[in-house]
């Protein structure tokens, strides 16, 4: 069996559009994809809402995306494959970073995954990373001061992201705008959005693991 731990935001964790709770584990993305890999795989979810790359929020506490991952990696090990999709809530104007900076936090976690021994008999678990779905502006008022020119940077992260991915040699996967947000935040992923999701994790996962 392969273990696949997906680690994310609050699109991983199921949040509705505009925040009104959960979505159920079968139609969450990660549950779906688990649906669609079958038996042969167990997909994990570690999905936490306005979850950082590498960086301690003012505001909101306890989602420092460092913090967390090797305590992650280390309960869930052995690991075959990390999924892992941040970088929405970087953009926030809190944290004044240009995309380049929120790339090279992504490339800090890529880095500490490769070093961690969680994958089978000490080595590292190979690594996907998911560019961000780009933010939608919805005039939402609250949501445009939290963003500001964030919602428009967002559209740049998946050509640093892949500049990342091929520095490190891993895995990439670019969803951009396929995936539905839905337009109470233009932030969250609807019902349809959760399923193509799915749906194109599970065939970047049997392009990793053709035989299996």
């Amino acid at each position: 069996m392969k273990n696949i731990l997906c680690y994310g935001d609050s699109n991983t964790y199921g949040l509705k559009p505009g925040m009104t709770g959960r979505y159920a584990r079968d139609s969450r993305w990660t549950g779906l994809l688990q649906k669609l890999l079958g038996d042969g795989y167990y997909v994990i979810e570690e999905g936490l809402g306005g979850r950082t790359t590498v960086w301690d929020d003012p505001i909101e506490e306890h989602k420092n995306g460092k913090t967390y991952l090797l305590p992650c990696l280390d309960s869930h090990k052995p690991l075959d494959l990390v999924v892992i999709m941040l970088g929405t809530n970087d953009l926030k104007k809190r944290f004044s970073l240009p995309v380049c900076d929120i790339a090279w936090g992504m490339e800090n976690l890529i880095k500490t995954i490769m070093k961690s021994e969680s994958g089978n008999a000490g080595s590292a678990p190979q690594i996907l990373l998911i560019a961000p779905v780009p933010i939608a502006n919805a005039g939402i008022r609250d949501l445009c001061l939290m963003f500001g020119d964030g919602m428009e940077s967002s559209n740049f992260l998946a050509g640093e992201y892949e500049q990342v991915a091929k520095r490190n040699a891993v895995h990439f996967l670019n969803p951009g705008k396929s995936v539905e947000v839905g337009p109470e935040d233009g932030l969250h992923y609807t019902r349809a959005g959760h399923r193509k999701m799915a749906e194109l994790v599970a065939q970047k996962v049997k392009e990793i693991y053709p035989q299996e």
